[in-house]
């Protein structure tokens, strides 16, 4: 079923690190910018007028990021990669290959989605190892990470040196993100200033810089299958996680937390968020339908105001061929 999805894509116009909420990791960016770190960001920008955020994060859903090259949309591969079937290597090398691929490109995932496997070939797989692309693919780079050596100098101390990571997206590349929304004016105009604040750690020298431009994609969408696709983090709510749900599934947790930055009380700014485990995107569930849950992660000590973290699913069907979790 041929079906139309809301689409904003960004630009980055510098590197961005994207920390992983536990400690200082500047050493370490991830490579996957998450649905709640988006929505976290939207309403942290929406905040700053002083709107009610819960009220805001409530009229909108995203997914995770996705890459896009040169207008080729890219979907999550499933955790479980015996969907995807590669020609046997004289070495026996192509289990390595097959492990190290997150995305596929938009008219093969929809196959994916449909049949529950695929056939690829070598000269499918991107340049950077991550992507399959339909066609030779050998010359598209999603991203690589950068580490630079810096120095913190500190008044009356040894200057002390540490490494930074940075996310750089490669040419012609651009991020994706899926959205519904029922308040779409304001949706988009706290996008368009999300983008001059930027994402990640170090904005104000430069980093997670983007510009942004809203669209529509149409996906052909599978019917009559038995599961669906997540396409963002999911944190379920108590009556979802079910026995039926767990045993026919394949997923993987993410813990999620971080330090709170954006609260307009400065004394209240970098306490360290409650931790949450979340399900990652790219996991297939066995439902037809999803919710989530929006929860209030603010520490004990911490008493400006709440602090969302968005677990609400974004998800596509999608026919499953095992019947065991990961």
């Amino acid at each position: 079923m041929n079906r139309s999805f809301n689409i904003v894509k960004l630009s980055f116009i510098s590197g961005v690190h994207l920390g992983s909420g536990i400690g200082e990791e500047y050493d370490r960016s991830m490579r996957i910018l998450h649905s709640d770190t988006i929505s976290a960001a939207l309403c942290s920008t929406w905040a700053i007028n002083g709107g009610d955020v819960e009220e805001f994060m409530r009229s909108f859903r995203v997914s995770s990021a996705m890459p896009i090259y040169n207008n080729r949309v890219f979907l999550p591969l499933p955790l479980d990669k015996s969907c995807i079937h590669l020609a046997e290597y004289p070495d026996g090398s192509q289990h390595k290959r097959i492990k190290k691929l997150q995305w596929i490109e938009q008219p093969l995932w929809e196959k994916l989605a449909r049949e529950g496997e695929i056939e690829i070939s070598d000269a499918m797989i991107s340049g950077c190892g991550s992507a399959v692309a339909q066609g030779y693919a050998n010359d598209i780079y999603i991203q690589k990470n950068s580490l630079e050596q810096k120095v913190a100098v500190i008044d009356g101390a040894d200057n002390e040196p540490y490494y930074f990571d940075r996310v750089f997206f490669g040419k012609g590349v651009e991020l994706g993100v899926l959205y519904e929304s029922l308040r779409p004016a304001d949706f988009k105009s706290t996008f368009s200033i999300l983008a001059d604040n930027g994402f990640g750690t170090r904005r104000t020298v430069g980093n997670g810089l983007f510009s942004v431009k809203f669209d529509t994609i149409n996906i052909d969408t599978a019917e009559n299958v038995d599961g669906i696709q997540l396409l963002s983090l999911w944190l379920p709510k108590r009556e979802e996680w079910c026995a039926e749900i767990i045993e026919g599934s394949c997923y993987d947790i993410i813990s999620r937390g971080g330090f709170i930055s954006g609260s307009s009380d400065t004394t209240q700014r970098n306490k360290i968020k409650k931790s949450v485990n979340m399900i990652v995107a790219g996991s297939i569930i066995s439902a037809s339908s999803l919710e989530g849950d929006i929860i209030d992660v603010r520490p004990d000590s911490f008493v400006a105001h709440p602090v969302w973290r968005d677990g609400r699913a974004f998800h596509l069907p999608f026919k499953k061929l095992y019947n065991n979790e990961m």
